[in-house]
């Protein structure tokens, strides 16, 4: 796992959203350019994060597509602090377009590295399992919302199996194989699911046993996001937000963290075959 520290999480943000803007519109760097009175490889370098941001140059790009006053005032927030580190988004009234910041993050990852403590972790849920968990951690959410985000979830399962596949590598902690979750036979489901996503090239599972004592994922869950061409970042989530991390010393943190994780839990092979006796015992 490469770690180091690059543009912020702001500015990555701002600049993934202007990609986006582009493509929606079906129009190249240089149309745009004309259209805006920038180079094409103005508007390259202001996509790619490799230029400074000014509000002038984000203003008339966002005049140029028309872009809706809500969305306006986010893109220029992001604009006028992009040096600030770190990005906190608090899940409001609109919880699938509050989540979208990290389920953009995901898309754009070439592997993530995620520490679960409590449940299977969302890329490796089936949708039995994950309306469980929405269920008794959504506050009373009405079943549309539930169901919207179910399909949301089981969605992004898409990356595991896109023609360039993100990698996942799973630690989980041995209490969730036996954790009773919706019907009866979902848990077995679950697991058996689990089990059959570790034999991917692309994915890896491990156990971490209840007898690894006291460690560092002690703080509670997280996950290292990998870029090809980008720094590395860190996502913490819980019921009411998400804090992006982009310092060189979280980074480091949360690796260390990891690799200290990764040597307490069972290896591959064994880690399936807890995974294949849970199942067996929870059919009984």
């Amino acid at each position: 796992m490469a770690r180091r520290a690059g543009p912020s999480v702001r500015s990555r943000r701002l600049a993934f959203m202007l990609r986006k803007l582009r493509a929606a519109a079906g129009q190249s760097c240089a149309e745009v350019g004309g259209g805006t009175g920038m180079s094409s490889s103005k508007i390259s370098r202001i996509e790619t994060g490799d230029s400074g941001i000014y509000t002038d140059d984000i203003e008339k790009l966002l005049d140029y597509f028309e872009v809706g006053r809500q969305r306006r005032v986010e893109l220029l927030d992001l604009a006028r602090h992009a040096e600030q580190r770190g990005l906190l988004r608090v899940h409001g009234p609109n919880l699938p377009q509050d989540w979208q910041t990290w389920v953009d993050f995901e898309a754009e990852a070439s592997a993530l590295f995620m520490y679960q403590p409590l449940t299977v972790p969302g890329l490796l849920q089936i949708a039995e399992y994950a309306h469980a968990i929405i269920t008794a951690t959504g506050d009373d959410m009405t079943e549309d919302r539930v169901d919207q985000l179910v399909a949301s979830r089981m969605a992004r399962q898409g990356l595991l199996t896109r023609s360039r596949p993100l990698t996942l590598h799973a630690i989980v902690e041995e209490s969730v194989l036996s954790r009773p979750i919706g019907e009866d036979a979902a848990l077995t489901r679950q697991l058996n699911h689990l089990a059959d996503a570790a034999a991917r090239p692309n994915v890896t599972v491990r156990v971490l046993p209840t007898d690894a004592g006291l460690h560092s994922g002690l703080n509670g869950p997280f996950v290292l996001m990998d870029y090809d061409a980008e720094a590395s970042l860190v996502l913490l989530e819980n019921k009411v937000a998400s804090l992006f991390l982009d310092e060189q010393e979280h980074i480091d943190a949360y690796t260390q963290s990891w690799d200290e994780l990764l040597r307490l839990a069972h290896d591959e092979d064994a880690s399936v075959e807890l995974i294949r006796a849970a199942s067996a015992r929870s059919r009984r």
